[in-house]
């Protein structure tokens, strides 16, 4: 997919900006409210193999253009699925990983509420990225909403952003929230016609009705993306090379999605 070029041009900058709304997090799990909504898909994740009616994960070079994507590092499996990085060369060459999208089958829709429940092991080298994507691949005119993305190695920092504007790498707004991520966490997006707002566990990342920049909100669909991206990737201090401290495997786990109207 074109985002991973995207990616790479964009994260040269992403580590030295700070969210422009940074708290947090609190202690307890908690959901944001959905009983006004209408719950439009899910994966739950209970199977021992990925729905490839919904989910087509990459075979690709990652972000860094020189460790792979590679569908052999997803699983599911004991209610969860599970994206799973290997390797420990500096480099980053013959490292890999996964990445996926919900770009099959009910993924893409205009406007609505994506819900995320996951927990990020911690190791130096690998970062995870949750994201909105727009399926016409046009970026940044289309938006990209970054739901959360945790690049340090203790996965104790979670960065939310909107990115709109022009080629060639068009503006982009953050919240920052800092928190214990190797935990499970609700990660939410409520994407409306008149604003973005983010979440964790219930309490607001980032919001654009507060932002001074006059974020640009998406107005075509969308669909969501995970990636744990290998490093070295973007400037320093983003996500750095993996060394000997590395664990020999890192993994991202999710229990599951769900897509509200």
């Amino acid at each position: 997919m074109t985002n991973r070029t995207r990616r790479a041009a964009v994260a040269a900058v992403a580590g030295l900006l700070l969210g422009a709304q940074i708290g947090a997090a609190g202690a307890e799990d908690r959901e944001p409210d959905t009983h006004a909504r209408k719950l439009v898909a899910q994966d739950e994740f209970t199977g021992n193999r990925l729905d490839t009616s919904k989910w087509s994960p990459y075979d690709a070079k990652s972000s860094n253009g020189i460790s792979q994507w590679t569908p052999d590092e997803i699983g599911v499996g004991g209610g969860e699925l599970r994206i799973n990085g290997h390797g420990k060369d500096p480099s980053g060459k013959g490292n890999r990983s996964g990445a996926l999208c919900w770009c099959r089958g009910a993924g893409d829709q205009a406007y609505g509420l994506w819900m995320v429940r996951a927990r990020f092991d911690a190791g130096k080298g690998y970062g995870v990225a949750m994201l909105l994507w727009p399926q016409s691949n046009h970026w940044p005119e289309d938006g990209e909403l970054d739901m959360v993305e945790s690049a340090r190695p203790e996965r104790n920092t979670a960065l939310a952003s909107v990115h709109w504007g022009s080629l060639p790498n068009g503006q982009r707004d953050s919240g920052k929230l800092w928190g214990d991520y190797t935990q499970w966490h609700t990660y939410a997006v409520d994407w409306q016609p008149g604003f973005v707002k983010y979440s964790i566990d219930g309490q607001t990342v980032y919001d654009t009705r507060y932002s001074t920049k006059n974020p640009g909100i998406p107005k075509n669909p969308m669909h969501l993306v995970i990636q744990q991206e290998p490093g070295p990737f973007g400037a320093p201090g983003w996500i750095p090379a993996p060394d000997e401290s590395t664990p020999d495997q890192v993994t991202t786990h999710v229990d599951w999605v769900r897509m509200y109207e």
